[in-house]
């Protein structure tokens, strides 16, 4: 069965140097923007067959992306790296200078420019009737996890900048909360709702599962609000780049003036 091509910015095969034993290992790569079907990330293929066949792949969600850039030629040639808000980064090895520079420049435009789902009708999480939204609570079934102490039933909030957990016996009491700056994947099926937390996060690194039949509800919840943190940090980052470019003409003219006088 063939994929949606419709969200896909680039694709082809690069080698990924793998996290625990530093092996380049050969994946066939998509990268896709933002959309209705997810935030913009990058999908890891064992080959170009799989990924056709819409076979199990991993995600690298790019919602927290810091920085782009070519790795210097005597580190590797034909090497890129991607750089997390959290501390983390991936490398990357291409086949040739012009495809590593390629992937860096749609990278950097995926990534740390505006973000096309937002332009294309996505509803503002920041917006008062969405804000009212956020007052929605979902009630889950947390799988035990050693990184939490509790387990089993309890109450789900997201909200425009966290995902809370509440104690469902006593809905005052929160029992713990992830910054959604630091999660690394999300996902849902029709039985969970399910996010890799980074580890920046008060829990640290690990996979947490929740049971509930209102996943793919949560996912979108959880999707607009990080589409809305990238827009707001890709904003800011464009008024603080204007300021630059503005005070050396400012200085300039000042120095005009002054000397006139």
């Amino acid at each position: 069965m063939a994929t949606d091509t419709s969200d896909v910015v680039k694709q082809g095969y690069i080698r990924v140097r793998s996290k625990n034993v530093g092996v380049w290992q050969k994946r066939w790569c998509v990268l896709r923007r933002a959309s209705s079907k997810g935030p913009t990330r990058l999908e890891k293929h064992f080959d170009e067959r799989s990924a056709r066949s819409a076979l199990q792949h991993k995600t690298i969600l790019l919602t927290n992306v810091s920085a782009v850039s070519r790795l210097r030629q005597s580190t590797k040639k034909h090497s890129f790296c991607i750089n997390f808000n959290d501390g983390t980064f991936k490398w990357f090895l291409s086949d040739s200078d012009m495809d590593a520079d390629n992937w860096v420049k749609l990278l950097l435009q995926e990534c740390l420019m505006s973000q096309p789902g937002l332009a294309t009708g996505e509803p503002d999480v920041l917006s008062p009737g969405i804000q009212k939204e956020l007052q929605e609570q979902f009630r889950v079934h947390l799988l035990p996890t050693p990184k939490l102490d509790i387990f089993g039933e309890c109450l789900l909030q997201v909200t425009h900048e966290n995902i809370y957990l509440w104690d469902v016996a006593n809905t005052k009491v929160k029992l713990v909360a992830w910054p959604l700056t630091a999660l690394r994947r999300y996902g849902s099926d029709p039985t969970k709702f399910t996010f890799e937390a980074g580890r920046h996060c008060a829990t640290g690194e690990g996979m947490f599962v929740f049971h509930t039949i209102e996943g793919e509800k949560i996912y979108r919840k959880v999707h607009q609000a990080t589409l809305a943190i990238a827009e707001a940090h890709h904003k800011s980052k464009r008024q603080n780049q204007i300021k630059v470019r503005l005070i050396p003409k400012l200085y300039f003219n000042l120095n005009v003036f002054s000397k006139g006088f």
